[in-house]
């Protein structure tokens, strides 16, 4: 395909400019085949037939990355072979050769797509023994948010096949109805075949019924709006919808306090256990969802602090989307960031070396892409161009970033010797006065003490005594305000700090303190005096391994490894949560793979043409185990797998080709009419 820069071609996408220009092709076309009506010349219909074969041609063989500018050029192609065909008085000897030769053309493109649909798909699912993990992702009330209708596959594509298949209850929250280009009722119909690829009941998956990129007279998103002013989106909607077949979650005017309780009505009906959301990305709808979603969830376990769901929060863009091009390797590769990175750029509040990195589904997994079951989701997105973001989207695994809901601060009274810090004990980690259009970092209910306070003291009153043992704090994400030291007050126990991380959590683990009383002094920093968020638990973090993945000397999950020529391969596992000192034991299933651990590696020898099963254990439960397959084929095998990958993207199958067009013609829809609702 041929890749565009945006910034150039988005004038050229917009209906003040496509329409005419589609207008005047289709007029001359239409001029050219009157001519080729009345026209006497000899021969006219080969020549009809060869301007067509032509076009036929450059429909199989040429693909832009800009729908639109496949549209333009795919009409200039037709008018000026149909105005040559016409116009041009070709002797019938020539006529005859340019007819058979682009007959012949066309027919070359059509066996292309049939050997990319056959030799490319053969042999290229990953095939290895998949561990069980029931135990993390079987018997759950799991529900995933998403803010536009695909990106529940951008964000969580090969981790929710693995919960559908382990028996889990899978719900899917689609908090708008993608419709900024007035095609909301598609999207919910692309949605629904999402699911039903995914085997998921349409009856689990939830339209909260939004419109996309609501905002208010002043441009500023519905999120930023006053909470009882009755917006009307930009697709012309002033209230929930759905399709005919499909209602809203609720029906309800566009306001922002109706938004907030959509989220807070959905969450308490179904009450999931488990939790996947979109955090602070780079489009203001998924702001929101975060936000509103952070916010509902607040308000949900403050009143009822019992219900403690497991939360997981990841990016949509970044990690995904806009994700590192990486897809055709001989192993799959480890979600990367385009640019490394030590905390993630969005909001600086979470480390990269921090993330949970989760395993995906074996049926997500091939050398191809048209066998990855996460690929054949993208298709039915074709009124989004999904698939064209495939390279960067798929990885051996998804990661997320846990967000605890067991703060036992979330009620309790908040003073500060100066400042406001109402906001530090909220769920809601960052906010923002204007999600839709400040570029900065979400800096809004910062505590932050004043110029002339010597003092600096924040501190947490909770409505009755618990026995506190671990204490996170969050410090500004702006690099320019940092703590040097502080003294930490847990009842009647002082702690000094020292110097926080620059960025991200800096936690405090200690022995339990039966109290109600919580207090920080800042004694030391740079910049302005501030915080971001505090919490406190009851709880340490776990210290017991729900699940291990093996992973190769880059970090990569291996699966159906294929190792180096030389047969040595050396393998660490990653544990969640993590574990410094995890002792494991490592066995092959075949005596001419050799296989030890020594030091928390696992060192590998497979001779060529040699295949195995690893299985790893820990030493200390047995039934916490990971699988996978390394084999050490020939130069053959080796040479055949990188013409699959590389021909893959150069010579597209049919139903490749059917997708790129399914989606060309569904983007016209982007050029209806506005019609006010």
């Amino acid at each position: 395909m041929i890749n565009v820069n945006w910034k150039k071609i988005k004038p050229y996408e917009k209906a003040s400019f496509a329409v005419p220009v589609m207008t005047a092709l289709i007029i001359i076309l239409l001029i050219t085949m009157v001519i080729a009506f009345v026209n006497p010349l000899l021969y006219m219909p080969l020549k009809v037939l060869t301007a067509v074969f032509v076009f036929l041609t450059f429909v199989f063989g040429v693909h832009i990355e800009s729908r639109m500018i496949q549209i333009y050029m795919l009409l200039g192609v037709l008018d000026i072979s149909m105005l040559a065909a016409v116009l041009m008085p070709f002797p019938s000897g020539l006529t005859i050769f340019f007819f058979a030769a682009s007959l012949a053309a066309v027919v070359a493109s059509a066996g292309v797509a049939v050997f990319g649909s056959v030799f490319f798909t053969k042999d290229t699912l990953y095939d290895f023994p998949e561990a069980n993990r029931k135990n993390v992702f079987g018997s759950k009330n799991v529900m995933f948010f998403a803010p536009h209708e695909d990106d529940e596959i951008n964000i969580y594509g090969g981790i929710i096949e693995q919960y559908v298949k382990n028996g889990s209850k899978v719900k899917i929250v689609f908090s708008t109805n993608g419709d900024f280009y007035r095609l909301g009722k598609l999207r919910i119909k692309e949605a629904l075949s999402v699911a039903e690829t995914y085997g998921i009941p349409e009856s689990d998956i939830i339209f909260l019924g939004f419109s996309d990129s609501i905002t208010d007279k002043n441009s500023a998103h519905i999120y930023n709006a006053p909470d009882d002013e009755i917006l009307t989106s930009a697709a012309g909607y002033n209230k929930t919808y759905g399709t005919r077949s499909k209602k809203p979650f609720v029906n309800c005017d566009f306001t922002r306090k109706n938004y907030l309780n959509a989220f807070i009505n959905v969450i308490e009906k179904y009450k999931p256990d488990t939790v996947f959301c979109c955090d602070y990305d780079g489009h203001a709808d998924h702001r929101a969802i975060s936000l509103f979603f952070e916010e509902a969830l607040g308000e949900i376990i403050k009143r009822n602090p019992l219900y403690t769901p497991l939360v997981f929060k990841g990016f949509a863009y970044s990690t995904a989307w806009d994700g590192a091009c990486d897809y055709y390797s001989q192993n799959a590769l480890s979600t990367r960031l385009k640019e490394p990175a030590n905390l993630m750029r969005e909001t600086n509040t979470y480390r990269w070396n921090q993330r949970v990195r989760f395993p995906v589904a074996k049926e997500s997994l091939s050398r191809v892409m048209q066998n990855s079951s996460s690929y054949r989701a993208m298709r039915e997105y074709s009124s989004q161009t999904a698939t064209d973001h495939a390279n960067g989207i798929i990885n051996s695994d998804k990661v997320f970033w846990l967000r605890r809901t067991d703060s036992v601060l979330y009620n309790s009274q908040i003073t500060a010797s100066s400042g406001d810090a109402s906001r530090l004990a909220d769920f809601k980690l960052v906010d923002s006065d204007d999600i839709k259009n400040d570029s900065g970092l979400p800096l809004k209910g910062l505590w932050q003490a004043d110029a002339n306070d010597e003092k600096r003291i924040v501190a947490f009153k909770l409505p009755e005594n618990k026995k506190i043992c671990r204490v996170v704090i969050y410090e500004d994400p702006r690099n320019e305000n940092h703590i040097l030291n502080a003294q930490l007050m847990v009842g009647h126990i002082s702690y000094n700090t020292g110097e926080f991380n620059n960025g991200g959590p800096t936690v405090f683990e200690f022995p339990p303190v039966d109290t109600d009383l919580i207090g920080i002094k800042i004694k030391n920093c740079t910049g302005e005096c501030t915080l971001l968020k505090v919490e406190a638990y009851t709880q340490p973090e776990s210290d017991k391994a729900e699940f291990i993945k093996v992973q190769n000397s880059n970090g990569d999950f291996c699966y159906d490894y294929i190792v180096n020529k030389s047969g040595k391969e050396q393998f660490t596992v990653y544990t969640f949560p993590n574990q410094k000192d995890f002792d494991f034991t490592a066995e092959s299933s075949d005596e001419g793979v050799i296989c030890s651990v020594e030091n928390g590696v696992i060192n590998v020898y497979c001779p060529q043409g040699e295949h195995a099963v690893i299985t790893v254990k820990s030493a200390d439960s047995p039934q916490i185990y990971d699988c996978f397959t390394v084999r050490n084929p020939d130069e053959r095998e080796r040479y055949i797998l990188s013409l699959k990958q590389n021909g893959e993207q150069k010579m597209w199958s049919f139903s490749m080709q059917w997708d790129y067009y399914r989606g060309l013609v569904r983007r016209l829809g982007v050029y209806k009419p506005r019609k006010n609702k």
